[in-house]
């Protein structure tokens, strides 16, 4: 089959057609490769929205506009979305025209809802209008620069009323710098006087850093001493050996815990002492009978008695020489 001129430019004119209208649907956001859902929404007021606008749910492009008609008061918006992202739009899901930038134009955003059953074909979406963030930026730009003029208007009025007061304040402040630079300049010879001397200490310090130096060494040494001979472990130990003869102390043990604690012994000591104090009072009051002596010898009661001594030593001595010789003589 041959197939003439004009025939072949015919096919080609309609495939052309073809491919741009789905070019222009592409470029429109819509596939007409994928299956779609479509939705209408009314509005008050759709400005900025056109048709082939994008819609989007939680940032991701789901779809577009497809028509926007104006029925007496409001104006019907027609939304087709892709039937994989229409099985997650809830029934109560709302439909919110907002700005799609910095540069302008708008777009629906699809605000899920929780309803657990999806908006099924043909449905009708709740729709709102967001307000524009540029206008919104503008309004707070508008309330903070009337707040910045009310607080610099405020400024101003305590400038002038304390007009006087201020001008008292420079002029003191003027008066401080004055004697200030005055102490300065009268102190300048102390002041050389100082830094010089630290200068000295610092010279002085710098010239005798190496006997620092030893002496830091050598309190590092005796810190290790001590921290290698356990000198807290020993010192701990000490004390708690003396807080435990303290403790034994007060409990009574011992000799000294007793002579604290025990109060027989207190009441003995204390009746020796009592009894004492009587005995030298009996003493320096009867000395006779304690003490006897002669001032001219011994008495005659003590010479019988030596002679009397004697005479039994003569007589057991004589006694022993007869009963060896075995005669007495008479």
């Amino acid at each position: 089959m041959k197939f003439n001129r004009e025939l072949k430019v015919g096919i080609f004119a309609i495939i052309v057609i073809a491919v741009s209208w789905w070019g222009i649907k592409w470029l429109g956001g819509q596939n007409l490769l994928k299956q779609s859902n479509t939705y209408s929404v009314y509005f008050d007021d759709v400005t900025g929205l056109m048709e082939s606008s994008r819609v989007n749910m939680r940032g991701v492009a789901v779809g577009n506009v497809q028509e926007i008609e104006l029925l007496g008061d409001s104006v019907k918006v027609d939304i087709a979305i892709e039937r994989y992202y229409a099985k997650m739009i809830p029934s109560n899901s709302i439909a919110e025209i907002a700005s799609a930038g910095l540069m302008g134009g708008m777009q629906i955003s699809i605000l899920q809802g929780d309803a657990e059953d999806s908006i099924e074909d043909g449905a009708v979406l709740r729709g709102r209008m967001k307000p524009d963030m540029i206008a919104t930026l503008a309004e707070q730009g508008g309330e903070l620069i009337e707040g910045l003029n009310r607080t610099v208007e405020g400024v101003n009025e305590l400038i002038e009323g304390n007009s006087t007061a201020i001008t008292q304040l420079v002029a003191n402040l003027e008066s401080m710098t004055s004697s200030i630079d005055g102490i300065i300049r009268s102190s300048a010879s102390d002041i050389e006087g100082a830094m010089d001397d630290l200068s000295t200490f610092t010279s002085t310090l710098a010239a005798n850093t190496g006997r620092i130096e030893s002496m830091l060494s050598n309190v590092d040494k005796v810190t290790t001493d001590l921290a290698e001979a356990d000198f807290v472990g020993q010192l701990s130990t000490a004390v708690s050996s003396i807080n435990a003869i303290l403790a034994a102390v007060d409990e009574g043990q011992g000799s000294v815990g007793k002579l604290l604690t025990d109060d027989n012994l207190y009441v003995s000591l204390n009746e020796a002492g009592e009894n004492l104090a009587l005995l030298l009072e009996d003493l320096k009051a009867n000395p006779k009978r304690y003490v006897h002596f002669s001032l001219f010898g011994k008495s005659d009661a003590q010479i019988a008695e030596k002679e009397a001594k004697k005479a039994a030593k003569a007589e057991a001595k004589a006694a022993k020489k007869a009963a060896k010789g075995g005669v007495v003589e008479e």
